[in-house]
């Protein structure tokens, strides 16, 4: 089937009013040797927060400064004397602009009691319950049952995971990318049953505009109920937004744009870090404009594309592909997309490892254990220019920063360099865009197989029901 065809078969189907299966209906799968891997699961989550912990605590001045968090504490802690300055002034220790929207404060405001030296703690505890969260969802999203095969294979995979550079980082700089990762999987793991769902993609959405791409997923899967309550959720966070902290929130809805075009000013877009696709046209261009309208153009051919794959994936029983690709699309449009905003890596293992589990080929294994090892994080000691440096520290960094940073260096880098330095962006699209093909066109191929094999339904027996109804 040619592409066109693919996608118009597949767009029409996405149209139709015919009802889709519930999804988390059914948990049939399990683990062998369930206490066996139980206690290996125990084992190595033990051994890999011990080892990350006595990390953090040699190199406690570099992974212990959590200088996100602290734009964070100084920017709500500026609540009690004037909320007009949550948008118009810098905090932390870089001195960045507080850019989610107002509800993110009020969440954040509740804990400033605990001080800052008492939120790192709160935050680290909460990311990794987090981590191990989306992973226990993740399997369950797959169709594993609860169990103890269940917990053991979760604690041995968020052994692995915890090495990711994107949820590094997100421990390092104190950021919120796990904790809102594990209430969207979360949200989206519950039966299409539960009346509440959608209220987690509401909270999250939010708090941080980017998951709000859930809400078009949810309705594009016939799911109007989770989309309309996550709608409602997200606009109940702007009412209390408004309530409770008028000013800011009428700065912040009137002036948008410009809240978060501030940090360009501290951290370009075009620099190492951000791995989305207006990063790297801003790196490969001088013109702000052209960058912009290439930018634009892809974001859309990818949004068609990876949507209408996402939704087939979820009509066709496959709920934790779906999640997935949307997650990475989020990711691959978002203006800026830093490395640590890239944990959705960690459910894209899971069904990596899922694959190579059940189809038991070498190939499986190979990607599993590429990906591993691309978007693991190693301990460098690696200057500005991605050189290795004795004399700097001993830090979690990812295959990307062995290309030259800051500074403009990311506008001369040469051929080899370029593909390093995006090397991120470059895998995202490549297996998303493989995957959502492949999705698309074995749905399609068996939407066209069925309707011929339905053909001759003058003379096919009944469905049970009808057969029943009629002898009835």
């Amino acid at each position: 089937m040619s592409f066109p065809r693919v996608l118009v078969t597949s767009c029409r189907e996405l149209c139709t009013r015919a009802p889709r299966t519930p999804y988390g209906t059914h948990r049939d799968k399990t683990f062998g040797n369930q206490q066996r891997l139980l206690r290996i699961g125990i084992a190595a989550a033990v051994l890999a927060l011990a080892v990350w912990g006595i990390w953090a605590y040699l190199q406690r001045t570099v992974m212990w400064n959590m200088l996100d968090l602290s734009v964070y504490y100084n920017a709500v802690d500026s609540l009690k004397d004037n909320q007009d300055a949550l948008y118009t002034s810098n905090f932390g220790t870089w001195k960045l602009p507080f850019i989610y929207p107002p509800f993110s404060a009020l969440t954040f405001f509740g804990l400033v009691p605990m001080g800052f030296a008492g939120l790192k703690w709160f935050m680290t505890v909460t990311s990794l319950l987090a981590l191990a969260a989306v992973v226990w969802t993740s399997w369950g999203m797959l169709g594993y049952r609860r169990s103890a095969g269940r917990a053991g294979a979760t604690l041995a995979t968020f052994a692995v995971v915890l090495w990711f550079e994107p949820v590094v980082w997100t421990l390092e700089w104190g950021q919120v990318n796990l904790a809102l990762l594990a209430v969207l999987m979360f949200d989206l793991g519950q039966p299409d049953t539960r009346r509440w769902k959608g209220v987690g993609v509401g909270l999250a959405a939010g708090f941080k505009l980017t998951p709000l791409i859930f809400i078009v997923y949810l309705a594009m899967t016939r799911r109007f109920r989770a989309a309309g309550v996550a709608l409602g959720t997200f606009l109940g966070t702007i009412g209390l937004g408004f309530v409770l902290l008028p000013s800011a929130s009428a700065k912040y809805w009137s002036d948008i744009a410009e809240i978060n075009n501030r940090v360009s000013e501290q951290l370009p877009v075009g620099t190492l870090n951000n791995q989305s696709v207006q990063g790297m046209f801003r790196r490969m261009l001088d013109s702000e404009s052209l960058s912009s309208m290439l930018w634009l153009l892809c974001c859309a051919a990818l949004a068609i594309l990876v949507m209408v794959a996402a939704a087939k994936a979820s009509l066709a029983g496959q709920e934790l592909l779906g999640v997935v690709l949307v997650g990475v699309l989020s990711l691959l449009v978002s203006p800026i997309s830093w490395s640590h905003h890239w944990v959705w890596v960690v459910p894209a293992f899971v069904l990596l490892l899922h694959h190579a589990l059940r189809l038991r080929r070498r190939m499986w294994w190979y990607a599993t254990a590429a990906f591993l090892a691309f978007y693991g994080t190693w301990p460098l000691s690696l200057d500005v220019d991605g050189h290795w440096d004795g004399g700097q520290k001993l830090q979690p960094w990812g295959l990307i920063w062995l290309a030259p940073r800051d500074g403009k260096r990311e506008n001369r880098w040469n051929v080899w360099q370029y593909f390093v330095g995006n090397s991120y962006l470059f895998v995202g699209i490549a297996l998303t865009v493989l995957v959502a093909w492949w999705v698309l066109r074995t749905t399609a191929a068996a939407e066209t197989g069925a309707e011929t094999e339905a053909e001759p339904a003058d003379v096919a027996p009944r469905p049970r029901a009808e057969k029943v109804a009629a002898e009835s």
